[in-house]
């Protein structure tokens, strides 16, 4: 690629992860090889699936809080606020919850794999540890 390219319009897509992803740059979007990067909408009181990824993902919250769980057992608990950036390393457990009532959560990611659809290790056995 030897020039800027710019995105409209993004489809949303429904991992099994529990969050709905509107990819815009992607390996199908932009034919990046180490990246992807778009949105994320988690609804009001709806959290994720435990589940870990082989690549790093860093997250920056535009609206809303997440109370993300994380680590082997997910004891791990701090709440992502408006402004913070959160790194989810590779293949560390983790759930985010939106605990809101009424506001649906939205934060921009960035992630090290450039797929539309990532890779996740989906861990059911976890799903019960978070409240």
């Amino acid at each position: 690629m030897d020039e800027a390219l710019v995105i409209r319009n993004c489809d949303v897509v429904e991992p099994p992860t529990g969050a709905s992803y509107f990819g815009a740059i992607s390996a199908e979007t932009a034919g990046t090889s180490e990246l992807w990067y778009g949105l994320i909408k988690v609804a009001p009181g709806h959290r994720t699936k435990a589940h870990s990824h082989p690549h790093e993902t860093g997250i920056y919250l535009v609206k809303g809080s997440f109370d993300i769980y994380s680590g082997k057992t997910l004891d791990s608990h701090f709440q992502a606020s408006e402004r913070d950036f959160v790194l989810i390393p590779a293949g560390v457990p983790h759930v985010a919850v939106n605990q809101s009532d009424a506001a649906p959560v939205f934060a921009v990611v960035a992630r090290s794999d450039p797929r539309h659809v990532e890779p996740a290790d989906m861990l059911p056995d976890l799903d019960g540890l978070v409240p």
